[in-house]
C-alpha cells in the first residue's frame, strides 16, 4: 500500500517521466506545471513510499543462453527465456521485463485479444513499467473471481492493472470462479458472459502463471478445496486446469463448473506465455510442457536449474 499525503497520480507522472522516459527534471516540471524543487520533492517521495525501487543485480552464476538452450531441448516448447537470479526475491521484475519483450515481439494490433490469468506472478507483473503500450488491444481475464479477497486471484483487478499500464482495452468477467450449478446454467445464456467466451475463442495469445504442486501449496484460490484427495496427484495447474506428472488432467468434484476456458481451447491458442519462478515449480513446469499447455516459458536461473536436475533424475 502506497501511503503518502501527496497526490499519488502526480507522484506517478513525475516518477514515470523521470525514471522510465528519461526526461530531465526541468522538463518534468514544465510538463506538470510545477517548480523544479517540487519535482525533486515528488521524486524523493516516490522513492520513500516504494513507488520507485532501485535494484543492484547480481551477475548470473550460469551462462543463461546455454541454460535456456538446454531447458528448451528438455521441454520441447517454442521459446525458453531465463531471468538472472532468484526472481521471487526480486518481485518478478526480471520476468516482467522478459514478458514485455515477448509482447513487443508479438506486435499485437488494435482489436486483437490477449488473455491473462490470475496468480501471484501475473498480478506482480501486471503493473510493471517494462510492459509495452498496447493501444486498442483487448485484454480479457481467463477465470472468474469476484469473490476473492486476495488481489492475486482477482482476475478483473489484474486485467485493470495490466490495461492501465499498457493503454489496452480491458474486459471483465462478472462471475465467481466457482458458481453454483444454477448460476452456471444462467451464465451460458448471459450476453456479457458470451462476449467473454467469444474473446477466449478468438484470442491470439494468453499470459498465464504455473501453479506449484497441490500438496503443500501455500498460494491457492479459495474456490479450490484444501485437502481434496482427488487433487493429491496434481503437480501443477495452469488456469485452474490441474495435471499430474505425465501432464494428464486431474479433476475434483465441482471442477466441471469452474469459469475458465476449456483446456483444449487454451492449448490451441497460437501463443501461450507461461511464467514461473520457484524451485518447487520444477515438476509443475516439466509436466505442463509434457501436456503442451504453453508455447513460451519465462523463468529464472534457480528454477531452470531445478527443472534440468529433475529431468535428469526422472529419465
Amino acid at each position: 500500500m502506497l501511503e503518502t499525503a501527496m497526490d499519488l497520480q502526480l507522484l506517478h507522472r513525475a516518477a514515470s517521466a523521470y525514471y522510465v522516459d528519461g526526461v530531465r527534471q526541468a522538463e518534468v516540471a514544465d510538463r506538470l506545471g510545477v517548480s523544479r524543487p517540487t519535482v525533486s520533492k515528488l521524486l524523493a517521495e516516490a522513492r520513500r513510499i516504494g513507488m520507485v525501487r532501485f535494484e543492484v543485480l547480481e551477475p548470473p552464476t550460469a551462462d543463461l543462453p546455454d541454460l535456456a538452450a538446454r531447458l528448451h531441448e528438455v521441454l520441447g516448447v517454442r521459446v525458453v527465456r531465463i531471468a538472472p537470479g532468484d526472481q521471487v526475491q526480486r518481485d518478478y521484475r526480471g520476468i516482467g521485463d522478459l514478458l514485455g519483450e515477448e509482447l513487443r515481439a508479438l506486435a499485437l494490433q488494435p482489436g486483437e485479444v490477449l488473455l491473462i490469468s490470475s496468480g501471484r506472478t501475473t498480478y506482480a507483473v501486471s503493473g510493471m513499467a517494462g510492459l509495452p503500450e498496447l493501444p486498442g488491444v483487448v485484454i480479457a481475464p481467463t477465470v472468474g473471481g469476484q469473490q476473492e479477497s486476495d488481489p492475486s486471484f482477482q482476475t478483473n483487478e489484474i486485467v485493470r492493472r495490466f490495461a492501465d499500464r499498457t493503454r489496452a482495452e480491458p474486459r471483465f468477467i462478472f462471475a465467481p470462479a466457482s458458481p453454483s450449478e444454477r448460476l452456471w446454467e444462467s451464465l451460458q445464456a448471459d450476453p456479457s458472459f458470451q462476449a467473454i467466451t467469444d474473446l477466449w475463442s478468438r484470442a491470439r495469445a494468453v499470459v498465464v502463471g504455473i501453479g506449484e504442486p497441490y500438496e503443500g501449496r501455500s498460494a491457492l484460490t479459495s474456490v479450490v478445496p484444501r485437502g481434496e484427495p482427488a487433487l493429491a496427484p496434481a503437480v501443477g495447474d495452469i488456469n485452474l486446469h490441474f495435471y499430474d506428472t505425465a501432464g494428464r488432467p486431474v479433476s475434483y468434484p465441482g471442477s466441471e463448473l469452474l469459469v475458465r476456458p476449456p483446456r483444449e481451447l487454451l492449448a490451441a491458442l497460437p501463443t501461450s506465455i507461461a511464467m514461473a519462478a520457484g524451485v518447487r515449480k520444477a515438476p509443475s513446469i516439466l509436466a505442463g510442457a509434457r501436456a503442451r499447455m504453453f508455447t513460451t516459458l519465462l523463468t529464472d536461473e534457480p528454477t531452470a536449474q531445478a527443472v534440468l536436475a529433475l529431468s535428469d533424475a526422472t529419465d
